[in-house]
């Protein structure tokens, strides 16, 4: 009897070993959503990398490959690793899929060009306007030449296609290589924070779950400790506050920690707005008896109001 080991490390995600072709596992694999990888030369569990095991996926397949025959063990390891070492390989990962997905489109247009060529040196050699001679000697070979002419129009076309979408996704892979914008970090940390926050309020002595009217469980002094989830948010805030201070340093993100009722603002440029409410995360803005809230990390120019001293 085969033995499978199902695996998932944050490093790694979900793989699985011991499967080989026409072993009768796929079936049970696709059902529960796993996908074959010719770059692992193994199934795996897609977006499972730098994230806690999905162990009801997991627990339904070894079910589903047990029902099958297949002996199944499972290792699980859902240590974090440090944000800054994820989003590194995050880059480098985005970096090889750009530079694969160049080459491909590369291939292609090569391609293209070489049944465009090949379809021009045939078309070349047929006098403009010459229509196919039915009955004549030459019959046989214009219809030959046509077809050739179409295959390799056609050929090109697909190529050319290919090589236009392998291109597209090589961009988007490119994106993943930059310094991530300043107002996806703000919009993340405030994602971050607000999760934090829920786990915080949750140990909190004397929290409850409820359902319906009938308390489930408490929270007593004795349950209070971080979990491993919050001590990860707590590594991630840190990591990405600190991306934020320098994006700050460099300009690339405006201050508005001072930004105070009454001072002017324009949000991703155009129109001047006077703050009439500064809170914490948002502004209220007014201008020309129109009136917005914005973000913070909306805006683009600060400067003081006109009755600033």
């Amino acid at each position: 009897m085969t033995t499978l080991t199902i695996t998932h490390t944050h490093t790694e995600g979900t793989l699985i070993d011991g499967t080989s072709r026409g072993d009768g596992s796929a079936d049970a694999l696709k059902a529960n959503r796993w996908r074959w990888s010719r770059n692992l030369g193994s199934w795996y569990i897609p977006s499972s990398r730098d994230h806690d095991a999905r162990g009801w996926q997991i627990e339904a397949t070894a079910r589903q490959l047990r029902e099958a025959g297949f002996e199944v063990e499972i290792e699980v390891d859902n240590t974090a690793r440090p944000t800054a070492e994820v989003e590194a390989d995050k880059a480098a990962r985005a970096a090889d899929r750009a530079a694969a997905l160049d080459a491909k489109a590369a291939r292609h247009q090569s391609a293209a060009d070489a049944h465009h060529a090949a379809a021009d040196q045939i078309s070349s050699g047929i006098p403009f306007g010459q229509p196919i001679l039915v009955g004549h000697h030459s019959e046989g070979r214009a219809r030959r030449d046509a077809a050739k002419i179409h295959t390799n129009m056609r050929k090109a076309i697909d190529a050319g296609e290919a090589a236009r979408e392998a291109e597209r996704k090589a961009n988007a892979a490119r994106v993943n290589t930059r310094p991530e914008h300043p107002s996806t970090t703000a919009n993340r940390l405030d994602k971050l924070r607000a999760e934090l926050r829920k786990l915080e309020r949750q140990q909190r002595p004397g929290y409850t779950v409820a359902s319906g009217s009938a308390v489930i469980a408490e929270v007593s002094h004795e349950d209070i400790a971080d979990t491993p989830r919050m001590e990860q948010l707590r590594e991630q805030i840190a990591y990405w506050e600190g991306v934020r201070a320098q994006q700050i340093a460099d300009g690339k993100v405006l201050d508005t920690s001072a930004a105070k009722a009454g001072d002017l603002v324009q949000v991703r440029g155009g129109t001047w707005w006077r703050i009439k409410r500064a809170n914490t995360k948002t502004l209220t803005l007014e201008s020309g008896g129109c009136s917005i809230r914005a973000q913070r990390h909306q805006v683009t120019a600060l400067r003081p109001g006109p009755d600033a001293d």
